[in-house]
């Protein structure tokens, strides 16, 4: 599955650089257009990047994601208590 969002991406790349060098000297009215709609070009980077997100989140075996985050959660119970109790004084401090 992502090898297929990984091809997408890159076809999407092609295309959007295909589009950017490929197209002809617009005329007066199609001047006026582009210029008034910033984001005519960049519409294909914006899938470009949600296509490589895409296939980066393919890649993640979600079935072991709540056991891995909970082994996190067991490791980091200190740290996160020590935030608690530094939001909790500065919570105190700020608003007495």
């Amino acid at each position: 599955m992502h090898r297929m969002f990984t091809v997408l991406a890159l076809a999407a790349a092609g295309y959007g650089l295909w589009v950017l060098f490929s197209v002809p000297e617009p005329d007066v009215f199609a001047r006026a257009v582009a210029s008034n709609n910033p984001s005519a070009y960049s519409n294909w980077a914006v899938g470009l990047v949600t296509g490589l997100v895409l296939a980066w989140l393919s890649i993640i075996d979600w079935r072991g994601f709540p056991g891995r985050f909970t082994t996190w959660l067991g490791v980091q119970r200190r740290r996160l208590g020590l935030i608690l109790i530094g939001g909790l004084c500065a919570g105190v401090l700020l608003l007495f």
